[in-house]
């Protein structure tokens, strides 16, 4: 089928065991609906550089039939037409009235009932109550040897069966550690979450690059993720993990950040 949805969230680029390295894409409809769209690759699909946040795209999606979780989708990436970028300034309402649309949560302990219980929800809109603190917490980064950097490249090509799409891919850089947002929702329920914005993820690569040693990035990070709280009216995109969802005590693992102004 084919389906209008404004793109509210987008992952920083992870490894798959499939697809070698992918985005997982979020959005909504024009009636609030919420639809997890992938694989989306890399780099760099020419004719979808625009494909960015509060973007309308129409494209052709099907059910994931691989993955229970409702909103999950498969999108042809060869069918994607990029429709009209919302900016911020002067749309921030209107970004507000689309969003609105779907439920605002505000309860951890509900949306764990419907992703586990009724499996009728594995992304939603939350509003903490609350946030508490940033965590840095490290991972160990294994560089690809010659064979899996082939193996990447060739994954990726065989997304397309569109031998139109203009293809480059390069691995991403892996960043050195887990961003993780601890916050309350309106019961005083403590969770810990992975931060996955893409933007997060880039403003780090991009201290790096100027130069700024590890101490000064975590602490300018944790200053722009404060002022977000503090000075903007801010709600995350919460979404289960594929292997969690359906059993763990709280399949809810990871966040992107929507920001809407006070």
């Amino acid at each position: 089928m084919r389906k209008k949805i404004l793109i509210v969230a987008k992952t920083y680029p992870t490894r798959s065991q499939k697809y070698k390295e992918l985005v997982c894409t979020a959005g909504v409809d024009e009636e609030g609906n919420w639809y997890r769209i992938y694989p989306i690759p890399t780099k760099n699909l020419k004719e979808y550089e625009g494909l960015k946040k509060y973007t309308w795209i129409d494209a052709e999606i099907t059910k994931d039939s691989s993955d229970n979780r409702p909103e999950s989708h498969k999108i042809n990436i060869s069918s994607v037409k990029l429709l009209d970028f919302i900016d911020r300034k002067p749309n921030w309402q209107y970004r507000k009235d689309i969003l609105f649309k779907s439920k605002i949560y505000k309860d951890l302990t509900e949306i764990i009932r419907l992703a586990n219980d009724d499996n009728s929800l594995s992304l939603c809109l939350f509003k903490p109550n609350k946030f508490l603190r940033i965590n840095f917490e490290t991972k160990d980064i294994k560089e690809p040897n010659e064979k899996e950097k082939k193996d990447f490249v060739n994954a990726n090509l065989n997304l397309f069966e569109d031998e139109s799409c203009s293809v480059e891919f390069n691995e991403m850089p892996q960043i050195p550690y887990n961003i993780k947002m601890v916050f309350e929702d309106i019961n005083g329920k403590e969770s810990k979450m992975n931060i996955l914005d893409w933007e997060i993820s880039q403003l780090y690569l991009n201290l790096k690059n100027r130069g700024d040693g590890d101490k000064e990035i975590k602490q300018k990070i944790k200053d722009k993720l404060w002022g977000f709280m503090n000075n903007r009216d801010l709600y995350l995109c919460l979404g289960t993990m594929k292997m969690m969802h359906g059993w763990t005590s709280n399949p809810f693992r990871k966040l992107t950040r929507t920001i809407l102004p006070k």
